[in-house]
């Protein structure tokens, strides 16, 4: 299991982006994370930059996983349909439960979610 974002671990920086002048201001090597929206995946794709994208549907999980994200953000509510749907078609993409709540390591372990974001420590 993948976990970003926690003080006790040391990993990649993500950097959350609206919008294609957004990225101009993000660390080389930063992980992009955007809401759904096929222009900023489109150019991002195009340019070659890992990629998250936050994901409230079936639908839009399975175009950004077709746009080859990275990572694929759910909420709580969402991530256990999400991850079966990964685990179904082998995707790529790993699927990060987005919480605030360090009890949510445990949750993600006992239903297989690929891994964690702690969202307050992202940029």
């Amino acid at each position: 299991m993948e976990i970003f974002g926690h003080d006790f671990i040391e990993n990649r920086v993500f950097c959350t982006i609206n919008s294609t002048e957004d990225i101009k201001n993000t660390t080389p090597n930063s992980v992009l994370l955007m809401d759904f929206n096929k222009e900023i995946i489109t150019y991002a794709k195009e340019q070659n930059l890992p990629f998250g994208v936050r994901v409230n549907s079936i639908k839009e999980l399975v175009l950004s996983s077709a746009s080859k994200a990275s990572y694929l953000l759910v909420n709580h509510k969402f991530s256990q349909t999400a991850q079966k749907i990964a685990n179904e078609y082998m995707y790529d993409a790993k699927i990060l439960l987005v919480s605030n709540d360090e009890e949510d390591i445990e949750f993600c372990a006992k239903n297989g979610i690929d891994g964690i974001l702690f969202e307050f420590k992202h940029q």
